[in-house]
């Protein structure tokens, strides 16, 4: 298995236009002031974008390679980079609108786990890709195969008092798992049964765990909280985002985070429904059966030296060609980007375009 070389803060990937920084959001929680910097080092540093992940994190794109310290200053002053040692592998994703539609609030669980994982200096040694995901029990995370789950009181299937720190000795005991295997394996997957082995580890006694029912992802347009207070999710077309959406974003939130999805959209707590007209018109999907929440693209070209297209262009020309499935174009056959969700791939080749799944 190669060497993880997962894209960070302090570890900037190269690419045709430019470097690369992924910035985790633990959570998918972005404050107004974390936008602000976001806005302003995409300007000052990159290309002016930023763009969103499959996994609910930020990437700043076409970085100069000497960009690290005033990126890493400016990211760290908003709280947006709070480790230096475990900044790569604060991977922790969480239903976005857990607390919002249900009262299954899960903003303080998912920062005590984040709180412990950056306070045990063994667990920067995960790599990059190892993923915790915390489940308000409606199984839409559940569908990203994380390799720690919480969920309904149990982690990974184990009945449990404390959800965090078993969360952690799952960790640990990954660790400890592919070091008796000799093993570089990024993820618990990627051990010789490793699920098996690593939950082996594990004290407590299991139980049988059910299979999650698999929500489908928010869709964009206004819906009402448990409280009556409205809120506003929007779909980010092609999960990039300009200057003038980001300035809306910073204004509009307020004192609630906003919170990113993995599907590339954005869940706006307390927002009233009036702003809808505003969203649409700075091009945003605002209406639940809005087309930008089930098309995605990787970066292509120009991009990606790897890519055989423009993928972001031949994906807005295409946008309704296939309705209510979930595309994602791919500028080679790695895929990069594609949400475990996709229904229909779209591939570009040397010789044009392969679909699969119609």
């Amino acid at each position: 298995m190669r060497e993880d070389a997962c894209p960070g803060v302090l570890r900037l990937a190269p690419a045709i236009d430019g470097r690369l920084a992924r910035i985790r959001l633990v959570g998918g929680f972005l404050s107004a002031p974390g936008i602000a910097a976001l806005r302003d080092a995409a300007v000052a540093l990159g290309d002016g974008r930023v763009e969103l992940t499959s996994r609910g994190n930020v990437q700043l794109r076409g970085l100069a390679a000497d960009v690290g310290v005033e990126l890493g200053a400016r990211l760290h002053a908003a709280g947006l980079w709070p480790s230096q040692s475990h900044e790569r592998v604060r991977n922790i994703v969480a239903s976005p609108l857990a607390g919002l539609d249900r009262p299954s609030d899960l903003t303080a669980l998912v920062r005590t786990l984040d709180e412990s994982l950056c306070a045990i200096p063994r667990l920067a040694e995960l790599s990059g890709r190892f993923l915790f995901a915390v489940d308000d029990g409606r199984g839409d995370v559940t569908g990203l195969k994380p390799d720690v789950l919480i969920q309904n009181g149990s982690v990974n299937g184990l009945r449990v008092s404390d959800p965090v720190a078993a969360a952690i000795a799952f960790a640990n005991a990954f660790l400890d798992e592919r070091e008796e295997q000799d093993s570089a394996a990024w993820r618990i997957a990627d051990l010789v049964e490793g699920a098996a082995r690593v939950r082996f580890r594990m004290d407590g006694t299991p139980v049988e765990q059910a299979a999650a029912n698999v929500a489908a992802p928010p869709a964009a347009g206004p819906f009402t909280r448990f409280d009556g207070q409205p809120a506003l999710v929007v779909a980010v077309p092609l999960g990039r985002l300009d200057t003038d959406q980001l300035r809306w974003l910073a204004d509009v939130i307020g004192t609630a985070p906003a919170r990113v999805t993995p599907w590339r959209s954005i869940v706006l707590p307390n927002v009233d429904a009036v702003v809808n007209d505003t969203a649409g018109q700075l091009g945003f999907g605002i209406s639940p059966d809005t087309p930008w929440s089930n098309v995605s693209a990787c970066t292509g070209k120009p991009g990606c030296a790897k890519a055989f297209a423009d993928v972001q262009a031949d994906a807005r020309a295409e946008l309704g060609r296939w309705p209510g499935k979930a595309v994602h174009w791919s500028g080679c056959d790695r895929r990069c980007g594609r949400s475990t969700r996709t229904e229909v791939d779209v591939i570009a080749t040397e010789s044009g375009y392969i679909v699969e799944g119609i």
